[in-house]
């Protein structure tokens, strides 16, 4: 009975190290900065990820080269972006977006090298997360049942220890 407790101990510790792992490459990689967070925050050196929309009648630049300038607005919170990066097709008014860049609090203006998805993590997790139950239940399930059928067979005298090598019984 003890390695079923230990199997669920080292089951449960894997899912555990795969959560916060998760959670670290989730922090680090692909969660969004409020542009309210980003204004009151200090200045970071490092590339931050920001969602909002491109403001109508703002875009001006070579979109097609990689370099525009506008206003990005969420909810009532807005800033301006200046995007050198890649030519990217997303770039286009009214569009909402992920910019990833650098604040420059000096300027006012929010430096953009590239754009990303919008991330549906919710939904994902979610599902993810049910059909992981699902088969830890499933698997917890057949594990006793499989107890149980070894505990009747027991019982039931049709099972004989083995015999040791000098055919005697333990």
């Amino acid at each position: 009975m003890t390695g079923l407790y230990t199997r669920w101990a080292l089951i449960l510790g894997a899912t555990l190290l795969l959560a916060i792992l998760t959670y670290q490459h989730y922090q680090q990689h692909l969660s969004t900065l409020s542009m309210e967070t980003l204004l009151s925050s200090p200045p970071v050196t490092q590339p931050v990820r920001i969602q909002g929309m491109v403001k109508s009648g703002t875009l001006q630049g070579d979109v097609e080269h990689g370099q525009a300038t506008f206003e990005f607005v969420d909810g009532d919170t807005s800033l301006a972006v200046e995007y050198q990066g890649p030519p990217l097709e997303n770039i286009r008014e009214l569009k909402t977006l992920v910019l990833i860049g650098r604040w420059d609090s000096q300027a006012q203006i929010f430096r953009a090298q590239d754009t990303a998805l919008i991330n549906n993590f919710g939904f994902v997790a979610a599902a993810y997360l049910i059909s992981v139950l699902a088969l830890g239940w499933m698997v917890f399930a057949m594990s006793q049942r499989v107890m149980v059928l070894f505990k009747e067979i027991k019982e039931s005298k049709l099972y004989e220890p083995e015999a040791d090598s000098l055919g005697y019984k333990e």
